[in-house]
This record gives structure tokens, sequence and C-alpha cells, in this order.
């Protein structure tokens, strides 16, 4: 790799509506705790994080398009608030069916060789707040009780950090291609004596 090297990550976004909610939410915890962690960046789910140059982002970027091409949409919903309470993430839950589709989707995009060191995340959830402390999240838990979030997830995101907001900007979309995957090749193997 060149010495210009990035962090990136790949994340799914909700539509407007959904970023709109989750952005409100985070206002309204941030008018009862204070500023928290990820009180003001944009609604997404990670899939995963990396460092790359420009020749290793063009080779991800690629296999990523092929991998997609056989991926289809559907939309996805989350039905509750939960935490990761040991590092102090509350957050907002997939419903069952959803969890398992966005999990596909995220196993088969870190399948790809990024060749460089990866970050991946393994729970889907849209966070509200990191780092918050047990009190916190106590707050958290008591003024956010019923949500009702939908979106339909036909892409992924790929972001890059910008340090001097310390916040990740979107810099390209990739559709879902919805195209049935090609049958695995079978067959007799066959010898030239």
């Amino acid at each position: 790799m060149s010495a210009d090297i990035e962090k990136y990550s790949l994340v799914f976004q909700p539509c407007e509506k959904g970023i709109q909610m989750v952005r409100s939410i985070k206002e309204s915890l941030k008018n009862k705790i204070g500023w928290f962690s990820s009180c003001h960046s944009l609604a997404h789910i990670t899939i995963c994080e990396y460092l790359a140059d420009d020749v290793a982002l063009s080779k991800i970027k690629k296999q990523v398009a092929e991998i997609l091409k056989y991926e289809n949409s559907q939309y996805v919903y989350f039905d509750e608030y939960s935490a990761f309470p040991k590092n102090g993430a509350f957050f907002i839950a997939p419903a069952l069916k959803s969890k398992q589709f966005l999990k596909n989707k995220m196993q088969a995009i870190t399948s790809i060789d990024f060749d460089t060191e990866m970050f991946k995340s393994t729970e889907p959830h849209l966070t509200v707040g990191r780092k918050l402390d047990q009190d916190k999240l106590a707050v958290a838990f008591e003024n956010f009780k019923a949500i009702d979030l939908d979106f339909f997830c036909s892409s992924i995101f790929l972001r890059r950090f910008n340090p001097i907001r310390k916040q990740y900007d979107t810099i390209e979309e990739f559709k879902f291609g919805n195209l049935p995957k090609p049958p695995k090749e079978e067959g007799q193997l066959s010898f030239d004596f």
C-alpha cells in the first residue's frame, strides 16, 4: 500500500425518513444527558471498517460491485431499543427476519479479500449513542421504549473518514443487482491421458 492510506467503512443506510427519525432520537437523548459519542453521526448500520490506499480501494470496490449483483433488496424492520452494556452502546435493533437478512449481506461482503486489517461488525444495529455509562444508559431506556422504523434495503454505502469533522462522509452507493445466482458448476471431471 502507498502512503496515502485512508479509513473507510461499508454500511447500510436508512432512507431519508429513517435518517431523520434517528437524528431526532439522538437530539432528544442529547437534550437529556448532554453530548455523547456518535450523537452527530448519520444513521447507519456498520458492515466493516478498513484502511486502504487508492489501489486497494479500487480492488475492493470491484469485488463489492460483483458480489452485490446477486444480492436481493427487501424491507427491513427495526422494532426495539437495546444496548451493549459492556461498551455503553444504546441502539435500535432489527426484527429477527431483518436481522438475518442484514447478517447474510454482511457475511457476503466481509468474505471479500480486503487484503488489509478489517473490523467486522457481527450484530446489525442502528446506533443511537456510544460509550454511555450505566446512568446514561438507564436514562436512554427510561425515555425510549417503543420504536417502529423500516426502510427498503437495496444498497450499501462506501464512506471515507473525514479527520477534520471526525465523522464519515458517504462517497459512493452500491445497488443490489437482484440477479439470480448463477448455478455452481457441476459435472464429471475429465482427464486427457
